[in-house]
């Protein structure tokens, strides 16, 4: 696995970064396609003991990307649990993978397809001037985010979203060759966006 380490307002000793390069090369025994990870390190002014560092983490392999923030008392600690993260999340990623099949992605597809209708109904329905005042009582842009869009299944997006922790993912549907968002639904299930030329 190839590391990247990034520190802000501090300096790493050498005896540091050997601990986070042992740290992290304890994570490549459940990965076994090749893998980049990137780890940004960084020393708060807070007066809480506990968030003193904090320590964010993002793997991409095979076209996945795996994330996790955690912080510490001390920059040994912080790395530690965000290690400890991103553990469980490539052992999730791993059991996730393995146990898909075609039959239950063209299963949950069906049923997502049946959701987008009315989605898409609900979302008609909703005032114009209602959408004016919730835009200006939630704020202002303040972050522009981009990614890269491979082509990918139901299934895959929406995996990515769980291993990402997000409530909605864009994404290149394969299937229709077209953006798409797959979302969680408040019923515990997914739902997806494709969009229709007016």
């Amino acid at each position: 696995m190839e590391l990247q380490i990034f520190a802000r307002n501090m300096k790493l000793s050498e005896r540091s970064e050997d601990y986070i390069q042992k740290k992290v090369a304890r994570l490549e025994r459940h990965l076994r396609e090749r893998a980049d990870a990137k780890l940004e390190l960084s020393r708060t002014a807070s007066r809480s003991e506990t968030d003193r560092f904090v320590a964010q983490m993002t793997i991409s392999a095979s076209g996945s990307t795996l994330r996790g923030q955690e912080s510490g008392l001390t920059l040994f600690a912080a790395v530690d649990s965000v290690a400890d993260v991103m553990d469980k999340q490539i052992r999730r990623y791993k059991g996730r993978a393995y146990r898909t099949s075609q039959a239950r992605r063209s299963a949950r597809t069906q049923a997502m397809r049946e959701d987008v209708g009315a989605l898409i109904e609900e979302l008609a329905a909703v005032d114009e001037e209602e959408q004016d005042e919730s835009f200006e009582e939630t704020g202002k842009v303040v972050r522009v985010k981009r990614f890269s869009m491979k082509p990918m299944s139901v299934e895959d997006a929406i995996m990515e979203m769980e291993l990402l922790d997000h409530d909605f993912f864009l994404f290149h549907n394969a299937e229709t060759d077209r953006h798409s968002v797959v979302y969680r639904r408040t019923d515990g299930d997914y739902g997806v966006i494709e969009p229709e030329v007016a």
